[in-house]
C-alpha cells in the first residue's frame, strides 16, 4: 500500500544520517554488550564463582552506565552528539581489549563497571538524537528499526562464543577490533547529520521522573529482565545440563526474534495507541517466562518460547522510546532519554542481583523475578494510565 501524503512527508523531514549514525552505534555497542554479558557469566560459572557474585559482576555494568549519566555531560559539553559516540565506542574496545588481557575478578568488575559508562553514550545522546530526527508519523517504525539494529548486536556478540570459545580473550579481542573499526567509520557518517539534540541537564531529571513515572517504570522493568534473562539465563542452561554452546545459541535465538518482531512492532506502534502496545508487550513477557519455567531445555519448545520472549521484552523498550519521542521534546527529551539510562542501570543493578541471590536459595527460579515483573508490570500500566 502506498504511503500517505503526511507519511511521505515524514520520510522527507526525518534526518537519515543522523538515524543512521544512532542504529549503527547501537548496533555495535549492543554487540559489545552481548558478548560480555553470557560470555562473563559462562566463564565465571566454569571457575566456580557464585551465582550471587555473578549477579554483582552483571550490575558493575549496569552502575558504570548510571554514574555516567552524571558526569558524562559535563565532560562532553563542547562535544558534538556524534563526537560523544564514537568516544564511547573507543573507549569499549580498549575496555574489551582489556577483558582479553586479564584474568583477575576484581579487574573485571572496574573493566564491567567502566564499559557500562562507555556504553551510556549512545543511550543519552544518541535516543535523543534519534527522536530529535525522526517526525512522529514514523516514529513507532525509526523505533523499531533501532530495536532491531540493537537486537542484530546482541545476536552477532553470544554467537561469537561458539566461534571463538570462551577461554583466551579471543572472543574479547576480536569484538574490540570490530568496535574499533566501526568508531572510525561513524566519525565519518555522523559529520553529514543535520540535527543536533539538545544537552542533558542533569537538574531536569527530577522533573521528567515526576512528569513522567509510568515511562520510567516502563524502563526499569525492562532493564531488570533484560540484565536478568542475558547474565543469567546461561547459567541456567549449563546449570540444567546444557552445554555452553546450547547456553549461548538460546541467547542468540531469542535475539533472532527481536530482529524480526521489532520493525513489525513499529508499525503497529504507528497505528495503535503506544501505551496499550506497551502493556501488551509486559503481559506477554510475564507469561513466556513463566512458560519458560516448567518446559524441558532439551525439546523444541524452549526455541519457540527463547524467539517470542525476546520479542516481548524488546518490545516495551520500543514502545517506551516512541512514547518519549511522541509525549516529549526539546529539553524534556533530552532529560527523558538520560533518565531512561538510570532507569535501565537501576533495574539492571536489582534484576541480577536479586534473582542471583533467589536462585541460591531455589535453584531453578532464574525466570520467576522476570515473570512477576512481566505480569504485575502489565497491570501497572493498564491501571495507571
Amino acid at each position: 500500500m502506498n504511503a500517505t501524503r503526511s507519511e511521505q512527508t515524514s520520510l522527507i523531514d526525518t534526518d537519515w544520517w543522523s538515524v543512521g549514525t544512532v542504529t549503527v552505534g547501537i548496533t555495535v555497542f549492543a554487540i559489545a554488550q552481548g558478548l560480555t554479558y553470557p560470555l562473563i557469566s559462562l566463564l565465571l560459572s566454569a571457575r566456580e564463582v557464585s551465582d550471587t557474585m555473578i549477579g554483582l559482576n552483571a550490575a558493575a555494568f549496569m552502575l558504570g552506565l548510571g554514574t555516567s549519566v552524571l558526569v558524562v555531560p559535563s565532560l562532553t559539553r563542547n562535544l558534538r552528539a556524534g563526537q560523544v559516540i564514537v568516544t564511547g565506542l573507543l573507549g569499549a574496545a580498549i575496555l574489551l581489549g582489556g577483558f582479553a588481557a586479564t584474568d583477575n575478578l576484581a579487574a573485571w568488575f572496574f573493566l564491567r563497571f567502566a564499559l557500562g559508562f562507555c556504553v551510556n553514550a549512545i543511550y543519552v545522546y544518541g535516543e535523543a538524537w534519534l527522536n530529535a530526527a525522526t517526525a512522529d508519523a514514523v516514529r513507532g517504525r525509526i523505533s523499531g528499526v533501532y530495536s532491531a539494529g540493537m537486537a542484530t548486536g546482541f545476536v552477532i556478540g553470544p554467537l561469537a562464543i561458539p566461534v571463538f570459545g570462551i577461554e583466551g580473550g579471543l572472543a574479547f579481542a576480536a569484538c574490540a577490533v570490530l568496535v574499533s573499526f566501526v568508531a572510525f567509520g561513524l566519525a565519518l557518517l555522523s559529520k553529514r547529520a543535520r540535527v543536533e539534540p539538545e544537552k542533558p541537564a542533569i537538574s531536569d531529571l527530577p522533573r521528567f521522573a515526576r512528569s513522567a513515572p509510568m515511562l520510567v517504570f516502563l524502563v526499569v522493568a525492562f532493564g531488570f529482565i533484560d540484565a536478568t534473562v542475558l547474565s543469567l539465563s546461561p547459567v541456567y542452561l549449563t546449570g540444567a545440563g546444557a552445554s555452553a554452546a546450547l547456553a549461548a545459541t538460546f541467547l542468540a535465538v531469542m535475539h533472532v526474534g527481536m530482529i524480526v518482531a521489532q520493525p513489525v512492532l513499529g508499525m503497529v506502534l504507528d497505528r495503535m495507541d503506544r501505551w496499550h502496545v506497551a502493556a501488551g508487550c509486559m503481559a506477554a513477557t510475564g507469561l513466556i517466562f513463566l512458560v519458560l519455567t516448567i518446559v524441558p531445555i532439551d525439546g523444541w519448545t524452549i526455541w519457540a518460547l527463547a524467539a517470542l520472549g525476546g520479542s516481548a521484552f524488546l518490545g516495551i523498550y520500543t514502545s517506551a522510546l516512541a512514547i518519549l519521542g511522541q509525549e516529549h521534546s526539546g529539553k524534556s527529551l533530552t532529560s527523558g532519554a538520560a533518565a531512561f539510562s538510570l532507569a535501565y542501570a537501576a533495574g539492571g543493578v536489582i534484576g541480577p542481583v536479586a534473582t542471583g541471590s533467589l536462585v541460591s536459595v531455589l535453584p531453578g527460579a532464574t525466570f520467576v523475578p522476570v515473570a512477576i515483573i512481566g505480569l504485575c508490570g502489565a497491570f501497572a500500566v493498564c491501571f495507571k494510565r
